[in-house]
């Protein structure tokens, strides 16, 4: 059933099945040769695992299954991967190229931990969290996003003290730490300034109003990714408009 308010299932149908082909189109051409340049496969593989984040949130919204959804996260897995093999491959005065799409720019840091959020609330096993985090690298660069990959398993990670982007993230942060009996209110208060909180920094603000501007749904899966990883009640707050409940309790 759709789980989207604001698009049709019609719409969401249109837009996986064009980001489906337009992969495999792209990745044929990887694959074949037809992208020659070492920093055009970069870019086409930046695409790639762009398109299939893309791919699955847009699932969730349409009302897939967990098994589909699971598919998702394999592919996303896939694609960071040949990203990182490509990056690799940059010769050494192109190397610098590849910052910006491991750096925690606004953009990197909540695709990461929507990427992580999938993995975890999906139920994808260790072996499968231990490569996403070492893909999403950036120890001890932010405390929200240490403290979540430290409670997934990387014992050795830094921890940071601070946040990259604390405007968005204090409240998630704080929640972490208080008393049980706060926790959801915390997390109540951050989904309730989740959408404002993110005008002027996220590509994704007010794209419902398009038919072509990339919308997805919107979907706070940095918050499901601390209640599913942290054991948090989410009862109070199961049925906020923007909390993707479903990914929590029936992955």
């Amino acid at each position: 059933m759709l789980r989207d308010s604001l698009k049709t299932k019609e719409f969401f149908d249109r837009w996986i099945s064009y980001n489906l082909e337009t992969m495999r189109r792209k990745q044929d051409r990887l694959e074949s040769g037809g992208i020659p340049l070492p920093y055009g496969k970069v870019t086409a593989s930046a695409d790639l695992r762009n398109k299939a984040l893309e791919a699955a949130i847009m699932s969730y919204s349409r009302g897939d299954g967990v098994g589909e959804l699971r598919d998702h996260a394999v592919t996303l897995l896939e694609k960071h991967e040949q990203l990182r093999s490509m990056c690799d491959a940059l010769p050494p005065d192109e190397q610098e190229k590849r910052i910006q799409y491991e750096r925690l720019s606004f953009d990197n840091y909540l695709d990461f931990l929507w990427w992580l959020s999938l993995a975890v609330c999906l139920g994808m096993d260790g072996a499968h969290l231990g490569r996403v985090l070492a893909l999403i690298g950036n120890a001890g660069h932010d405390a929200l996003l240490d403290r979540i990959a430290v409670k997934l398993g990387d014992r050795q990670r830094a921890v940071s003290s601070g946040l990259v982007f604390p405007k968005q993230y204090a409240l998630l942060l704080q929640a972490l730490d208080a008393p049980s009996p706060e926790q959801p209110g915390l997390i109540r208060k951050f989904l309730d300034g989740w959408y404002k909180g993110n005008r002027n920094v996220a590509a994704w603000y007010d794209s419902h109003k398009g038919e072509d501007t990339g919308y997805v749904g919107y979907w706070s899966l940095e918050a499901a990714l601390v209640v599913k990883a942290f054991g948090i009640d989410d009862s109070s707050f199961r049925r906020h408009a923007n909390y993707p409940a479903d990914l929590v309790h029936d992955a």
